[in-house]
């Protein structure tokens, strides 16, 4: 018995097969389709969303756009392989009805366009919002590091080039002494020439003015890194050591695990980015209050209370042995209304807190407000790390007593882990803190304090003899679920569609890349959840 037969290639059939019957009707290439088409590419701000007058036509912009949403939908990301897909995918010569753009055409959309992607993605979402795919009660907030097109020998810190530039002064010391050995043997016939001593002094030299032209530019720009391939990238930690990286910001709805906003980041951590990070998910939501979860990079008394006062639950951890956070601000003698207890406003809220009146919208929440008696004293302060040789011991300026733990490079190391545990006023974005101290130094100042200081210690210094403290206790039964929301669409991005890594440089063709890749992660969350021919129902009914 034969095998099934395929049929002839030269068969020729009166009727010929049209490309939409290769389509199945529950072809999620149909709702890319729908969707670009529906699209308003003017007001998004795309480039030649209507056709020249004059001149050769180009492509329609909505056939690109396509083309590069199902590209990074079926994790293809570069324009040459999009070309080739262009001539052999029977998908794409439905989608574009058999155009096969040029991979420079490609390329060329992508960076022209750079900023008009991110309003796609928001166009998404607002089309998600009035299918009403979004719960909205709970928010996850993470950020994760993309690899950036800049390796790690094109970034410089500014401890590598100050270690490089000792190497470099050593190594003209030793050839300049070999120099002076080649004058005073002029009989003997040395191993390098006198000449070939003097070239490798002149590239050292030139070396040596290129890594202080580095130096001197971190100090102008403020900076502590130089990244030569993409400047706006930065030198991180990430799961596999470190690397030359963005920060990528994201909050995900808790029940649908859609994309709310993203933000692109050149921030080493996530402190400081929480309250941004919100805002955006607020008004991508279209709400007035959210609440949101978050991990330990989070965790800032200054922007916990900055949270509370823009209608934002923020359930983020705690410090070790930290049973809540506190903060105190002073009192006002403010009118309460019922109105204004109801209001979402942040002023609204923030003369609530000032009267010691805890508005509806925490009703729910462990939060409580208390009028207290603040009496007149002034904590003098002091900003630097003190060493006291006797004891050799070193006192914090929260007063905590640090011991010597290593000797390295002829400096004394001191540290205390547990008491930076406890402390609420961080002065380092690390775990705790290490002071090193050279042998003729005795006071070493600290970097980060006080801005810190003004930030979370505001009660030190009282301005007014009453004082209302405000007290927050995170809802430990959502931190839980946390890794379950917002770790799956950074897993899927970068394992299901190899985003990893990125293909373009600077902050806002990063953002136009990643717009694309979350794009493609709803367009399949949406997917899974209503159906091919149930989205595109809706889709048409909008």
């Amino acid at each position: 018995m034969g095998y099934i037969e395929g049929q002839s290639r030269e068969q020729v059939t009166i009727f010929p097969d049209t490309v939409d019957e290769y389509i199945a009707e529950n072809n999620a290439v149909r709702v890319i389709d729908i969707f670009v088409e529906n699209l308003d590419l003017d007001n998004a701000n795309f480039t030649k969303a209507i056709p020249a007058k004059e001149g050769r036509p180009s492509y329609n912009p909505k056939d690109l756009l396509k083309l590069y949403i199902y590209g990074y939908f079926n994790k293809i990301r570069s324009s040459r392989k999009l070309m080739t897909e262009c001539h052999r995918n029977v998908e794409l010569m439905w989608l574009l009805r058999k155009l096969t753009p040029d991979f420079r055409t490609i390329s060329d959309f992508r960076k022209d366009n750079a900023k008009a992607l991110k309003n796609v993605f928001k166009a998404f979402v607002k089309l998600c919002l009035e299918m009403n795919l979004y719960v909205k009660e709970l928010v996850a907030i993470d950020g994760s590091k993309f690899k950036a097109v800049n390796s790690k020998d094109k970034n410089y810190t500014k401890s590598m080039l100050d270690k490089r530039l000792k190497r470099i002064d050593e190594n003209i010391a030793d050839f300049i002494n070999e120099m002076d050995k080649c004058d005073k043997n002029d009989c003997n016939e040395p191993e390098i020439t006198k000449e070939q001593l003097k070239r490798k002094i002149s590239q050292l030299s030139k070396s040596k003015d290129l890594c202080n032209s580095y130096l001197e530019e971190m100090k102008e720009n403020n900076t502590t890194q130089k990244s030569l391939t993409d400047p706006e990238s930065k030198l991180m930690k990430n799961n596999k050591g470190f690397d030359v990286c963005y920060n990528v910001q994201t909050a995900v709805d808790n029940k649908s695990h859609l994309i709310a906003d993203f933000i692109i980041t050149n921030n080493c951590n996530d402190i400081g980015l929480l309250v941004p990070m919100a805002e955006a998910a607020k008004e991508a939501l279209e709400v007035e209050t959210l609440e949101v979860v978050a991990d330990k990079g989070y965790r800032m008394h200054a922007d916990v209370m900055e949270s509370l006062k823009n209608g934002i639950i923020p359930n983020v951890y705690l410090f070790d042995k930290q049973e809540n956070y506190s903060f105190e601000i002073d009192f006002k003698e403010n009118e309460i209304t019922e109105e204004i207890r109801n209001s979402a406003a942040p002023e609204n809220i923030q003369k609530c807190f000032e009267s010691g009146v805890i508005p509806d919208i925490y009703e729910s929440c462990q939060i409580s407000a208390e009028i207290i008696e603040c009496k007149d004293v002034t904590v003098e302060k002091n900003e630097s790390f003190s060493r006291n040789r006797e004891t050799n011991t070193v006192i914090c300026p929260m007063g905590y007593t640090l011991k010597q733990k290593a000797i390295c490079a002829n400096k004394k190391r001191y540290a205390n882990k547990l008491a930076c545990k406890s402390c609420i006023n961080k002065c380092t974005t690390a775990k705790f803190k290490v002071v090193a101290f050279p042998e003729n130094k005795d006071f070493v100042e600290s970097r980060f304090f006080e801005e810190k200081y003004k930030l979370m210690k505001s009660s030190d210094v009282c301005s007014s003899k009453m004082k209302v403290r405000i007290t927050f206790i995170p809802d430990k039964s959502k931190l839980r679920l946390r890794k379950c929301i917002v770790e799956h669409p950074f897993g899927s991005i970068k394992r299901w569609s190899d985003g990893s890594y990125l293909l373009l440089k600077g902050k806002v063709k990063t953002t136009a890349e990643l717009s694309l890749s979350f794009l493609a992660y709803n367009i399949k969350r949406a997917i899974n959840m209503v159906g091919v021919n149930n989205l595109i129902a809706k889709m048409q009914a909008i």
